[in-house]
């Protein structure tokens, strides 16, 4: 497992090129299974649990005179006391009003790119707050549609997040299991310590008490629809169903933000997930500002020190193009293509090359030969050619054979 601290002054050339592959692996990626803790919500206003400004200690310092620990909050024992339960009570309507105010952070934007690139297979998350419900991702199981098992590998795919630990946005009741939206009578009574009654349990009460029924049952209360310490998932099969269908899928990359993987049931999760991306070829990649235990060493590939939200900055600087829109890419494509056509020279084609003309010599005319002689006379020169031969005659007339006397002298004259 290579290791990079982001948190260090500056990284050395070693951490700068492990970066450099890891931001490659997440843009390459064709199917992405992502995995977030509470520290990705940090940055939005929502404490995480076990850091020394977590959920845990804000609630120590809000009842100092209680027993009651951070971690048992979250643990089903918790309803044996009344003064627990009130303390617990108080607390998620606290928790709850965060969440009201919270904005998604850039991690969460960062999930919803994935998703809006065809990259993202899944993402699960142990945040009970729901702000992927902020920037447009489908969460939440409705049990009604998995009843069916035929359609079931279809009604998963059109999940993007799986909240493995239940949603702080419904409340359930303690015995029929109903869900219920948050009222402000509801947060109303929960702020104030008391457990709501539930409603259908009531009117069935009353149907029976009127009918003159015996009476079965007891009327229940409701809570946060958030799993507890110490008590079975009650979407545990749908979640192992789930699980198969995207471990089939084939994921070529894991991504875990902002958790410290304690839990038990994510532990199994991570281990499932990694193998399977390993077999594919892919990478497995922590992202958390504190390190990860000796023995995850063999799960993951990288180690990234760092906050998530500065990790994302990172890639938006990187791999720009990763976080635009398809009509921004478009935009971007023309304008480069416009501007590289304004810088492009303009050359007409060359012309075939021609035969340099040479200027024509000018003859002369017999005719103006004379007339020209006459204006500007020439020096008269015999060539050799034009010197009289010692074996030939000039006379044109002559013919036969060469004789003696033509070279001899010819006979002086004598006058009469």
């Amino acid at each position: 497992m290579i290791s990079i601290d982001l948190q260090a002054a500056a990284p050395d050339s070693d951490a700068a090129i492990a970066l450099h592959e890891v931001i490659k692996h997440i843009f390459k990626a064709k199917k992405a299974a992502v995995l977030t803790g509470a520290g990705i919500s940090c940055n939005a206003g929502i404490p995480d649990f076990r850091s020394s400004d977590g959920l845990y200690n804000l609630v120590k310092e809000k009842y100092p005179k209680t027993m009651v620990k951070g971690q048992d909050l979250f643990d089903i024992s918790l309803f044996r006391d009344q003064l627990s339960l009130a303390v617990f009570c108080t607390f998620m309507e606290s928790l709850y009003t965060l969440t009201l105010n919270a904005k998604a952070t850039e991690t969460h934007k960062f999930i919803k790119i994935l998703k809006e690139k065809n990259k993202l297979l899944r993402c699960y998350t142990q945040n009970i707050d729901s702000l992927e419900k902020s920037v447009n991702l489908n969460l939440g199981i409705n049990l009604n549609q998995f009843d069916d098992s035929k359609n079931f590998a279809q009604n998963w795919k059109c999940l993007d997040v799986v909240q493995l630990h239940g949603n702080l946005h419904k409340l359930s009741c303690t015995h029929c299991f109903s869900n219920f939206d948050w009222t402000e009578k509801y947060q109303a009574q929960l702020a104030s310590g008391l457990n709501p009654q539930c409603s259908r349990c009531y009117e069935k009460y009353e149907e029976r008490l009127y009918s003159g029924k015996r009476l079965t049952g007891n009327i229940g209360l409701l809570r946060p629809d958030i799993v507890l310490y110490g008590e079975n998932h009650p979407q545990a099969e749908i979640l192992a169903q789930g699980l198969n269908v995207d471990l089939k899928a084939k994921p070529d990359l894991l991504i875990v933000m902002g958790t410290s993987l304690k839990v038990d049931g994510v532990k199994k999760l991570i281990k499932s997930l990694s193998s399977s991306v390993h077999a594919k070829g892919g990478k497995v990649i922590f992202i958390n500002k504190t390190p990860l235990a000796k023995h995850w060493e063999s799960c993951f590939d990288y180690e990234i020190l760092s906050d998530c939200d500065a990790f994302v900055k990172i890639l938006k600087k990187e791999i720009p193009d990763l976080f635009l829109t398809q009509e921004q890419l478009d935009s971007k494509k023309l304008k480069n293509n416009s501007q590289n056509a304004h810088n492009e020279k303009f050359l007409t084609p060359p012309t075939t090359p021609t035969k340099r003309k040479r200027p024509a010599l000018k003859r002369k005319n017999p005719s103006s030969a004379a007339s020209s002689s006459s204006a500007t006379p020439e020096p008269s020169v015999k060539r050799e050619y034009d010197l009289p031969s010692p074996m030939t005659s000039f006379d044109d007339t002559s013919e036969g054979p060469v004789k003696k006397e033509m070279f001899e002298p010819a006979p002086k004259r004598v006058k009469a």
